[in-house]
């Protein structure tokens, strides 16, 4: 062939007039197919492994939870094993020479023990199941071992097996933990404290003296005025004691103050905050013992109110200065604490742990209702007046010892009492009172509903050797106007009839300049609910002194007023107020070391 012959072919198959042939395709395929197949494979066995990833993270997560399960149990289930019923039926446990070991005969010895049905250690009893958790369903098993429990520690395993997950039946479906438990002397043993497990006595209190809560909602000024709510609290406390291998006492004292709310911002006032605590943690010596006092020394007012010359409508409410209150706590009370406890009364002198708050509103709080841009002659109301109460509210949580051979007691109670509380009062001007009543703000027969001498109390004692039973108690009364006699009806707080109660009888209409002025408090049916209290425990079931979860709870009175001014038909202002001291609440556990159960 020419040169030139063989140029000219070479020139016709690059500028592809002929193309490929199939052959040449063919093959290509086959190429294209192979890597295909090596690239679906490949991500095959990745997908497949990155599943196995992900069981295996999951079998580990049980063993984790498994074995913090089993760290939080008392040392003599530990030390008790798993049940020997079950030795004979696992095929990791291997019987030698009248003993049994973990999986060979070099392997360390087999702890268990005879249990009656009663008997209850999680994971160990029985020591193997199944369950499921997420996608995977597994299998544990539980081992405990130990070849000389003299000075070895206990060694745990716990090991998860899954048959399914992304690959099936495969060997490598196992994870493994071990951890040693060690207290040869159990939780006294000063090496090994603090212990991980309730293994001393457990002791906690908790004392909620909450805030007395005053909430006011409506229309004010026929809804010109832009008003939400407003929320009155007064003083309150709350007081936690526990006690294990390590004390924690804390306590909290709010003072009185007040929130408005409305269409774009809330505003608040007052609520003094004060805080004390203590330990004996292992990780510090020091805050054995805090407390101290403070005082509101200012006054609050906050509004929603429109003026005009020498005339002004809308809400104002105030708390007074001179709230106080007082916090102490301390792990070992004695005589020489710088903060004794209780904050009043006899001080503790035993060592032994001690916490307590007193709070008191001693101020007054009003929440004014203002008329006399409607009415220039009708002067305020007091839609609610608070008189302080002459005692403080006190709360406290003491330890106390019941004899040498005894773990001792927690002592949680608290005493309450509110200040006299005014709801519904008349104008002091521009009106005529109805019948029996008084346009003078501080006078009691200024108000449509009175709750005088309200106190309550709470006490939860629990531990060993205790005879005080819980107790709850409430007082006080509720006057409220009737407008025939004397103008006014009282009942006790306790009263269930006031449940029923419906008030509409506190009224006056009349004509004031050119207008018609409607001056109304009601309370409809259930907007009163008389005060209660209830107390509970458990005991333990071979001796009823022995008291392990006491509670007592005060629920008090709670009253509900509508509070309305009308003027020519129209309403001006229409408000609901609401009073819920809250409920006073005391409780106290006690938890017996595991072997004073019988662990």
């Amino acid at each position: 062939m020419s040169r030139r012959h063989l140029s000219r072919r070479i020139r016709v198959r690059l500028h592809g007039e002929r193309g490929f042939t199939i052959l040449e395709t063919v093959i290509a395929l086959m190429v294209v197919f192979a890597s295909l197949t090596a690239l679906a494979y490949t991500a095959s066995i990745g997908f497949r492994y990155t599943g196995y990833g992900r069981d295996r993270i999951q079998a580990t997560g049980i063993a984790n939870r498994v074995m913090e399960d089993i760290r939080g149990l008392a040392y003599t289930k530990i030390t008790s094993g798993i049940p020997t019923s079950e030795l004979a039926s696992d095929s990791r446990i291997v019987g030698c020479s009248g003993e049994y070991r973990f999986q060979s005969c070099t392997g360390e010895e087999i702890v268990s023990s005879t249990f009656d049905a009663s008997y209850e250690a999680a994971w160990l009893v029985p020591h193997t199941d199944a369950l499921t958790v997420g996608n995977l369903d597994v299998t544990y098993w539980t081992y405990v071992t130990n070849d000389d429990p003299s000075s070895n520690p206990y060694r745990v395993t716990v090991i998860v097996e899954w048959a399914g997950g992304a690959i099936a039946n495969a060997p490598e479906n196992s994870v493994r933990v071990q951890s040693l438990f060690w207290s040869p002397d159990g939780c006294v043993n000063s090496t090994t404290h603090p212990f991980a497990a309730p293994c001393q006595p457990f002791f906690y209190g908790q004392v909620d003296d909450p805030r007395a809560r005053l909430d006011v909602e409506g229309q004010l000024y026929d809804f010109a005025i832009d008003f939400t709510s407003l929320a009155v609290t007064l003083p309150g406390a709350s007081v936690t004691a526990q006690e294990e291998q390590a004390t924690e006492l804390d306590v909290v004292t709010t003072l009185s103050g007040l929130e408005m709310v409305d269409s774009v911002s809330t505003e608040t006032a007052g609520n003094q905050r004060a805080t004390s605590d203590a330990d004996d943690k292992v990780e510090t010596a020091s805050g054995t013992t805090d407390g101290g006092s403070t005082t509101n020394l200012t006054s609050h007012t906050l509004e929603r109110v429109v003026t005009g010359p020498g005339t002004e409508v809308g809400l104002r409410a105030t708390v007074a200065s001179g709230d106080t209150e007082g916090r102490s706590t301390s792990v070992d009370a004695s005589g020489v604490d710088t903060y004794a406890c209780p904050t009043t009364g006899t001080r503790e002198t035993d060592l032994l742990p001690c916490s307590g708050a007193k709070v008191r509103q001693v101020g007054e709080v009003t929440v004014q209702v203002l008329h006399s841009q409607l009415l220039s002659s009708v002067g305020p109301a007091n839609l609610v007046r608070i008189v302080g109460p002459s005692s403080d509210t006190t709360s406290s949580i003491d330890r106390d010892t019941a004899g040498s051979a005894e773990d001792g007691i927690v002592d949680a109670n608290a005493s309450r009492t509110l200040g006299t509380v005014y709801l519904g009062g008349f104008p002091t001007s521009g009106m005529t009172p109805p019948s029996n009543m008084s346009a003078t703000a501080t006078s009691d027969n200024n108000y449509c509903v009175r709750l005088v001498g309200y106190g309550d109390s709470v006490r939860a004692v629990a531990g060993e050797s205790t005879a005080t039973a819980p107790s709850a108690s409430v007082n006080g009364t509720f006057t409220y106007y009737t407008g025939s006699g004397s103008g006014y009806t009282s009942k006790s707080v306790t009263d269930s009839s006031l449940d029923s109660l419906s008030l509409s009888s506190c009224s006056r209409t009349e004509v004031v300049g050119a207008s018609t002025a409607t001056w109304r408090v009601t309370v409809a049916a259930g907007g009163i609910q008389h005060a209660t209290n209830s107390t509970s425990q458990t005991t333990d079931p071979t001796d009823g002194d022995v008291r392990w979860d006491v509670q007592a709870t005060s629920q008090p009175i709670e009253i509900t007023i509508r509070y309305q001014f009308i003027v020519d038909g129209i309403t001006q202002i229409n408000l609901t107020a609401s009073l819920d001291p809250g409920d006073l609440f005391a409780r106290a556990i006690y938890g017996p070391p595991p072997a004073a159960q019988g662990a």
